[in-house]
């Protein structure tokens, strides 16, 4: 078999089983996991905050949403402002638990990440204030000091049915230029 063969392979059974084969990049979370996903990040209340922190020992912010967020099969980038490119967009007036709020903190970029947990609140790892209560804590959204900061939402679970990520997105027209690179047609078949 040439390696043509099995490149064009690959990528018809990728699309035909509706890109299923990039599961490692893909969240087959559903609206279902939210509670689970928030009562997780509950359990780190009080972890300290660590710049560069991503484990139970001390969190910075976006180390915090990847790790709550990883135990669920979903798999964020690192920084706070690269996961802002992930998921869907939201709109302010629809935010839904588990959303991520990103804030801009001085400047036009994200440097701020949490989680929404509902009711006004989202929790975070937050590295402002007092010492001692720098670290995983729950916050309002309303307060005037993250209101007027609030620079982007996104979600990454979406009711019903799972979210398609910029990754999956990136993967399909990756296979895509992969086929139109080969020189015989292939016919890509997405039936279901």
């Amino acid at each position: 078999m040439s390696i043509r063969f099995l490149k064009r392979a690959a990528a018809v059974l990728c699309l035909w089983g509706s890109t299923a084969c990039f599961a490692q990049e893909i969240a087959p979370a559903h609206a279902e996991a939210v509670p689970s996903l928030l009562n997780k990040a509950k359990e780190y209340l009080g972890v300290p905050y660590r710049f560069g922190g991503a484990s139970p020992k001390g969190f910075d912010c976006s180390g915090f949403v990847r790790f709550v967020f990883r135990g669920f099969g979903v798999e964020l980038n690192r920084s706070s402002r690269s996961q802002a490119t992930q998921g869907e967009k939201v709109l302010p007036g629809e935010i839904q638990p588990g959303d991520l709020l990103f804030f801009r903190f001085g400047g036009n970029r994200i440097g701020h990440v949490g989680i929404y947990l509902g009711g006004g609140e989202f929790i975070h790892a937050g590295s402002r204030g007092d010492p001692r209560t720098r670290g995983v804590r729950i916050a309002r959204l309303d307060s005037s000091f993250y209101a007027q900061r609030l620079a982007a939402v996104r979600r990454l679970i979406s009711a019903g049915n799972r979210t398609i990520g910029t990754l999956e997105q990136k993967s399909v027209q990756a296979l895509v230029q992969v086929l139109a690179a080969d020189d015989s047609p292939v016919e890509v078949g997405t039936t279901r």
